[in-house]
């Protein structure tokens, strides 16, 4: 291993840890830690799989901890130190009293700490929480000198003051001590105390200006009456007058306690929200703040003797809600009745949702379908409301990762033998039996060997946070809202799900997998694993989900066996003399892996060190880098030199090396030292043959799936688990079977009449408004043209287009040795010579040569094409294939393929006057930190729902809101006013990829977007009625028929009852064919519902949209205005392939795409 720069002194991998106390220790971070985000890459929607791209890459490496140096005798070692706290109950937080360490009564020899640690003084039920110790305010010994928010040490608070005023109600709440009662300390002067904010707090405002809202926008001032005590004050008693409270404000519900600390202030540190963990003075969580307790107050702090000249407040206003910044405000006239601004009870979440979600009618008009049950891979569970401890976990250092669950258990078996305990492996512990006092805090050290076989000490304490009530899951289930679940008892539920087999799987997200003894090679260095999913569901009963899982995984081997066999390259070569294609991967491939390398010699003895590769170097035998010897001579060696000074002659000096580690460091290993580490889950998107490859293997029968899943539930043993029992949990082995129902398919009008869809398919000879083919070209570029055939080709299309009704002439240009330079000048020639439309045949071995035709026609010229791979054009262009190439250049040519019957058509449809509207943002893989998120909003024009309008929005990576949602329905809006004379009175949307955990952000910013666009084209108070449904794929619900022989369930199936919420607009529809592998579901939730249309409705109406895709004569598996977003997507990141953009400068203003004016003149459906 070569070092640059190596001065003599030790690196980050070999500093010496555990040489501090619990307080004083920092946190460490292993040595060539990459820390990577987490994120699902998107598959192919056409196509329905079994695999799961999702997961997470356990980066953390391994980081050696020395032992302390023993200060007592051994009998003295294993002693654990508690702390005595303050009781710490469900029902009250109050903040604790000063705490001492207390030395257990059996042991008056444990180890004693170097400093006395204390909590602050008692704070208010509305006070902040307890800061950090890196905070440095609040958290030091009460008899000493303090860290002052005012930026000095301040004498010791004893004061008598009150505290700052609660939110809900009549704000009261005890306070904090204030200042006035300490010897030789002064009054501040009035003011002083807002002046200064606290470290990590915004200042405190004035309550006759605009307050920081919890909605995340400027609240105009809030007059209510609440008589709530203020902040502290500095000089007498300490007391001070409340701001107002949110109690009387029309209109407003008074938020829960914790509701408000759930939105941090702008310009403030986030304030947890008080019904979870709160960040603590000693680095880690303190309990939660119990009932009473609430964030800082938004009013005036004015104290005794502070400033009283205050203006009166004026009339409170309703303010708006929007996670996303809009570009102007519309009345509260504008939103209907049902929107004004509710509390959601419980906080759970980070964003305070302005709106509830509707609940679902149902209609007594019979909606065509038949009957039926199918079997879903839920298992009935069973819980009992117990009452479980939580603690929290604090393990020091906490690198390796992959150790904290090791030192938890050795920490277990010591202490806690008899004790049934699940543990997350992060920082929550939950234990039905109490595992320490409520005033006490567990500390002891423990020892583990690394993978070295060398021991190291861990310091680990246990604090009680607070309890977990299983009971309100019962209130969830019966009567809850998606918008705040109960996530404590939730994820206490999963984590208990995690215990016992599970333990030595390899985990990413909630998907667990274990190599299997054939694993099948996906190629490029990756291997298919396969898995479980399992998560706890409670919609109206609790259930557990289970599925199979599949995900790609490095292949263990030696580094220099996958630089060889997997990716072809010459190991006595320099990657870059080598193919190019293949050494693109493998630099790809090697970005962010996690490898191994083996160190030291046969004196000093070898050990194994993890690092993370960041990128390829030149060779062992040209890489140089200078190191500093013993008697302080500095000189440069080549890392081949470096080993042959270790006494190791490397094998191939001329392969490249590998720089590994922190990037502030420069460490290189020779590939040959290297080895590819075990078991970490890929976190990037496969390339195009991995993932063809896992899709292949991935997409396997229902039947096979089934059986799959009852191996699992077997393997699992439920039954005899012993968490399962100790937390009340009961889980069945057997699939829950569910009404559902199968919706009769619609009659759609085609060219020779109307026909009616059987098996999720039709066919149809002629188009229903065919366009003519008249001025058209036929390219052939960087491909040989004599294995096309391309007068044949030319031929087919003719014959094909006339069938289909399309009057095809003869092409008016065409070349078949088209170089990539020459594609603009061919384009401008083509349109001055009037033609509108080229058929491109592209080269499947050029690279990027698709990006560069759309984007010369798209953006610089302004002509339409139809791009097809030259494979397809050699061997595939058969009729079938032609036809299904035309259905696209008819709708690109605005022509109709179909529609829906009028006798088919949705009671939401019939009267007309309707826009159906598709959204969706696609984002970069994980490694694509340059490359921006992608918004497109799709929105249909005609009468008939066939022919859509898109706007497109680059944004900063990673935002899932569509920020320019209200410009684009503007936009759309008009475009829909131009051609039918008149604005829509209905607006449906179909809104993709939006978690659950996202749909407050939704509401609060994309819907408030539509009626903000709709009043400022159609005028003040005017509003239309929305129909909001969230689209979602991303999940692992599947659906059977049969018990012995399971089948794919029909196109048409809607699953409505038990598996999904109990009040709430939520339904399951299988509206397609699965061509592959098992169907996946989509789910539908609807979030609002202006015409209160009744749910059977929606489902036929969502259905239907699923027949009128343009590119197919069959249903698709969600509806095409958000198939369309997606194709709509795809299109932009071609368009902007190769651009850079400035994240900053997206974050400020996100930026618009269009395609040239000519383009939309010749057609809006250039896109299909």
């Amino acid at each position: 291993m070569g070092k640059g720069k190596k001065k003599g002194k030790k690196g980050v991998e070999d500093v010496p840890i555990g040489a501090l106390t619990l307080e004083e220790q920092p946190s460490s971070s292993s040595s060539g830690t990459v820390q990577q985000p987490k994120k699902e890459t998107s598959v192919p929607p056409d196509i329905e799989k079994e695999d799961d791209m999702d997961g997470g890459l356990d980066l953390g490496g391994p980081r050696r901890r020395r032992k302390k140096k023993k200060e007592a005798t051994s009998s003295q070692q294993g002693t654990p130190r508690v702390i005595e706290t303050q009781p710490v109950t469900p029902s009250t937080a109050a903040a604790p009293a000063p705490q001492t360490w207390r030395q257990p009564q059996a042991s008056p020899a444990a180890p004693v700490p170097s400093r006395v640690v204390e909590n602050p003084p008692p704070a208010p039920p509305a006070a902040v929480p307890q800061q950090t110790d890196s905070a440095k305010s609040w958290g030091k010994d009460a008899t000493t000198e303090q860290p002052s928010f005012w930026g000095r040490s301040d004498p010791p608070l004893r004061g008598h003051g009150r505290g700052a005023p609660s939110h809900g109600g009549q704000g009261r709440g005890r306070g904090g001590p204030g200042y006035g009662d300490h010897p030789g300390m002064q009054a501040p002067e009035p003011g002083k105390f807002a002046s200064q904010p606290m470290p990590s707090q915004a200042p405190v405002p004035d309550v006759t200006t605009e307050q920081p809202s919890f909605w995340g926008r400027s609240d105009p001032p809030l007059r209510g009456h609440g008589r709530g005590r203020g902040a502290p004050s500095h000089g007498g008693q300490g007391r001070g007058r409340g701001g107002p409270g949110y109690g009387d404000h029309p209109g407003m519900r008074a938020p829960e306690p914790g509701m408000f600390a759930s939105q941090p202030m702008p310009s403030q540190a986030p304030v947890p929200d008080a019904t979870t963990e709160q960040p603590s003075f000693w680095g880690r969580k303190d309990p939660p703040l119990g009932a009473g307790r609430s964030a800082p107050p938004q009013g005036d702090t004015q104290g005794r003797g502070g400033n009283r000249d205050q203006r009166p407040a004026p009339t409170p206003q309703p303010t708006m809600v929007a996670s996303q910044a809009t570009s102007s405000q519309v009345s509260m006239s504008s939103v209907p009745p049902s929107r004004v601004p509710q509390g959601t009870g419980k906080a759970v979440g980070s964003v305070v949702c302005r709106f509830q979600i509707p609940k679902k009618t149902r209609t007594n008009a019979p909606i065509p379908a038949s009957a039926t049950r199918v079997l879903t891979n839920y298992l009935p569970m069973n819980i009992k409301p117990l009452k479980i401890h939580r603690y929290d976990v604090a393990i020091k250092p906490d690198r390796p990762k992959k150790f904290m669950s090791k030192v938890f258990q050795a920490m277990k078996a010591k202490y806690y033998p008899k004790h049934i305990i699940a543990f997350d492996q992060m920082k929550n512990c939950y234990a039905v039996q109490a595992l320490i006092k409520n005033d006490e805090r567990f500390c002891t050290e423990v020892d583990i060997k690394d993978d070295n076989g060398k021991t190291c000490t861990y310091e680990i304490a246990l604090k009680l946070t607070g309890m977990v009530d299983l009971s309100v899951l019962f209130n969830y289930m019966r009567s809850g809202t998606a918008l705040s679940p109960p996530t404590e008892a939730i994820h206490c539920i999963d984590v208990v799900l995690r215990q016992g087999a599970l333990e030595n799987y390899v985990k990413a997200s909630r998907q667990y997998f274990m190599r299997p003894r054939n694993p099948i090679d996906l190629g490029d260095g990756l291997e298919m694993w396969t898995g479980l999913f399992q998560s706890a569901i409670f919609t109206s009963r609790p259930f557990i989900n289970i599925d199979v899982a599949h995900k790609g995984f490095p292949k263990s081997q030696p580094l220099i066996d996958t630089y060889s066999r997997d990716f072809r390259l010459d190991l006595n070569s320099p990657i870059e003399r080598q193919r190019k294609m293949e050494c693109e991967l493998f630099v790809k491939y090697l970005r962010g892996l996690r490898v191994v390398a083996t160190i030291g010699d046969s004196r000093t003895g070898f050990k194994k060190r993890e690092f993370i590769c960041n990128d390829i170097k030149p060779p062992a035998n040209a890489l140089t880098f200078t190191i500093t010897e013993e008697s302080g001579r500095s000189r440069t060696i080549s890392v081949e030199q470096y080993f042959t000074s270790k006494g190791y002659r490397l094998r191939y000096p001329n392969l490249n090396c590998v720089w590994v580690g922190p990037r502030d460091k420069e460490i290189y290993y020779p590939m040959e030292l290297l080895h590819v580490a075990y078991g970490q889950a890929l976190n990037r998107q496969l390339n195009e043959r991995q993932l063809s490859k896992m899709v292949r293997e991935a997409a396997t029968p229902p039947s096979d799936r089934k059986r799959k899943i009852e191996e699992v539930i077997r393997d699992m043993k439920y039954s005899s688990n012993e968490y399962f029992k100790e937390f009340g949990l009961e889980i069945t082995n057997r699939f829950y079977e569910v009404d559902a129902k199968v919706l009769n398919a619609p009659i759609l009008n085609v060219g020779e009449g109307t026909v009616r869809p059987r098996a999720g398919a039709w066919m149809a000879k002629r188009l229903l408004q065919a366009s003519a083919l008249q001025s058209w070209g036929f390219l052939v570029v960087e491909t040989d043209p004599n294995r096309l055939r391309c007068e044949d080709i030319i031929q087919k299309i003719q014959a094909v287009g006339r069938q289909m009704g399309m009057a095809v002439q003869s092409p008016a240009m065409t070349n078949f040795n088209v170089k990539a330079t020459e594609l603009l000048s061919i384009f401008r020639r083509a349109v001055d010579c009037r033609i509108n439309f080229l058929f491109v045949i592209v080269s499947t071995w050029s690279k990027n040569l698709y990006q560069k035709v759309k984007k010369l026609a798209e953006l610089e010229v302004g002509i339409l094409t139809q791009c097809i791979r030259d494979q397809t054009a050699e061997r595939r262009m058969n009729e079938q294939t032609i036809r299904n190439i035309l259905l696209k250049v008819n709708s690109k040519l605005m022509g109709v393929n179909q529609t829906l019957g009028n006798t088919s058509e949705p009671p939401c449809l019939r009267n007309g006057d309707v826009m159906v509207v598709g959204a969706d943002v696609t984002h970069p893989s994980p490694e694509q930190t340059d490359i921006p998120s992608i918004a497109a909003v799709t929105a249909s024009f005609d009468t008939k729902c066939f022919q859509y309008n898109i706007q497109l929005s680059i944004q900063t990576p990673k935002k899932e809101m569509i920020v320019e949602f209200e410009e684009m329905m503007v936009e759309h809006l008009l475009v829909y006013k131009k051609h039918q004379r008149s604005l829509p009175r209905k607006i449906f949307i179909f809104r993709d990829g939006v978690s659950e955990g996202q749909f407050a952000q939704v509401m609060n910013s994309e819907l408030v977007a539509v009626y903000k666009a709709y009043e400022r084209v159609a005028g003040p108070n005017k509003k239309p009625e929305v129909l909001f449904l969230l689209v979602q794929k991303r999940h692992h619900t599947r659906f059977f028929l049969g018990e012995n022989n399971a089948q794919n369930v029909l196109p048409g199936t809607v699953v409505d009852k038990d598996v999904v919420h109990n009040s709430e607009m939520d339904f399951y529809l299988v509206s397609h064919q699965a061509i592959k592998g098992t169907a996946r579901p989509t789910r539908y939730y609807g979030v609002c519902n202006d015409g209160n249309i009744p749910i059977e409705e929606v489902e036929q109406l969502t259905f239907y949209l699923c027949h009128l895709y343009a590119r197919c004569t069959r249903s698709v598996s969600y509806p095409t205005p958000t198939y369309y977003a997606h194709l709509a997507c795809t299109r932009a990141k071609h368009l902007t392939f190769g651009d850079r953009f400035n994240n900053r400068d997206l974050e400020l203003r996100p930026q618009r795409l269009q395609v040239l004016n000519r383009m939309l003149d010749n057609s809006r459906m250039f896109f299909v």
